[in-house]
């Protein structure tokens, strides 16, 4: 066992040398944007200077030296196995917002018709169905959620009480970006189902987090980012249509492929120009996550916010908002210290040990990202800091 563990360590201590993460320093907030792997970094930087350097040799013969026009399908491909579905089901975007408009832009919906979300919604998440509502009359209507929740039932309870004979869409997220709540986006989706309504399924915070199986969540829409968890460069996203329900979405941005019914993942990639550098970084991201092993990954950094957990429940006057039921959180934590705000938080964890989380306001203190990047002992360091505050030292 000793062996087992030690082994583990000097592992997760090598995945660590991969990241060019200043060494004095120590990186909470993957939740807002995850740091890049060096070779992530280098593909990004390689390309870059190729088309700085090279781009006369751009003959259009083959493939683009820009994004936006071809289907990328290699690395759709590398996306649906990670997530479980077809590649034609995968549109690439610059992130979740834009996959959240997409789709509240994309649907037929008229005057009256109701759209189910919490009220914990992330502006990207919300934006586009309160858009959708000042502009065509929808009823968008945000449903309680316990800070902390309690249990799965709580939610699934909340939600199947509320949908009714106007409710057209079900809106939620698959991880609270406030909290760290996982929902049962499964057993949500299936009530749903039954009754005929869309389900659309914030990701922006599950991809290399936590495992996310499309096929199973049975969703007919899910959007994400790639440049928190997975660690991707910012501008990289996606969005899933499960095919059956791919064509009821009409194109926002129109380009060349704008009416193609057979790969609707190509269709709603279509935006213009775009980097193909951030796309390469992507595709290394994508790379360096399955040789590393994502179900790996995921026991990683669910044990490394078990602990943060367990440690908080050490010091006096905690309050910790993130779900204590054991399948409702992983790596992401929302503390506060009775008495402290979550500015004071956060620059005394950096003025005393180059410990950076990310302030959640007033009220709800810190949101601290536990990530392969981190270790146990750099926990063990923010504990240490939170008890003196704590006692007022």
């Amino acid at each position: 066992m000793l062996e087992r563990e030690a082994e583990e360590k000097e592992f997760w201590k090598k995945v660590r040398a991969e990241f060019l993460l200043d060494p004095d320093q120590v990186f909470f907030n993957t939740g807002t944007l995850g740091a890049m792997p060096r070779r992530v970094f280098d593909r990004v930087v390689k390309h870059l200077r190729l088309t700085a350097e090279k781009i006369a040799e751009w003959d259009y013969y083959g493939a683009d030296w820009i994004f936006g026009y071809q289907p990328w399908t290699e690395i759709r491909e590398k996306v649906a196995r990670l997530l479980n579905c077809e590649a034609r089901e995968i549109a690439l975007t610059e992130n979740a917002t834009a996959g959240m408009n997409y789709i509240s832009n994309g649907l037929d919906l008229k005057a009256g018709d109701e759209v189910l979300g919490t009220d914990q919604e992330h502006p990207g998440g919300e934006s586009g169905w309160l858009l959708k509502a000042r502009r065509s009359g929808v009823v968008y209507r945000q449903l309680p959620l316990g800070k902390p929740i309690n249990s799965p039932q709580e939610v699934i309870e909340t939600f199947v009480k509320a949908m009714g004979p106007e409710t057209r869409v079900l809106a939620i997220p698959h991880i609270v970006t406030g909290s760290g709540a996982i929902l049962p986006v499964k057993e949500l989706c299936a009530e749903a189902r039954k009754r005929g309504i869309f389900t659309v399924i914030d990701g922006a915070q599950t991809v290399g987090q936590i495992k996310v199986d499309l096929k199973e969540l049975g969703c007919d829409a899910y959007y994400g980012s790639f440049h928190k968890w997975l660690c991707a460069p910012a501008g990289n996203g996606f969005l899933y249509l499960r095919q059956d329900r791919a064509g009821e979405i009409w194109t926002t941005l129109a380009s060349t492929q704008w009416n193609n019914q057979e790969d609707h993942g190509f269709r709603l990639s279509q935006r213009g120009t775009g980097n193909l550098s951030l796309l390469f970084g992507l595709d290394e991201a994508l790379d360096f996550h399955f040789e590393l092993g994502p179900e790996r990954v995921y026991a990683r950094i669910k044990a490394l916010g078990d602990y943060l957990r367990a440690r908080l429940r050490e010091i006096p006057g905690i309050k910790i908002f993130t779900p204590l039921h054991p399948d409702m959180a992983a790596g992401l934590t929302v503390y506060n210290i009775e008495g402290l705000t979550g500015n004071f938080i956060q620059d005394e964890l950096w003025k005393r040990g180059r410990l950076r989380p990310r302030s959640m306001g007033e009220i709800y203190g810190v949101r601290q990202s536990t990530h392969i990047y981190n270790s146990f002992e750099e926990i063990d360091r923010t504990v240490d800091i939170l008890k003196d505050l704590a006692s007022g030292r």
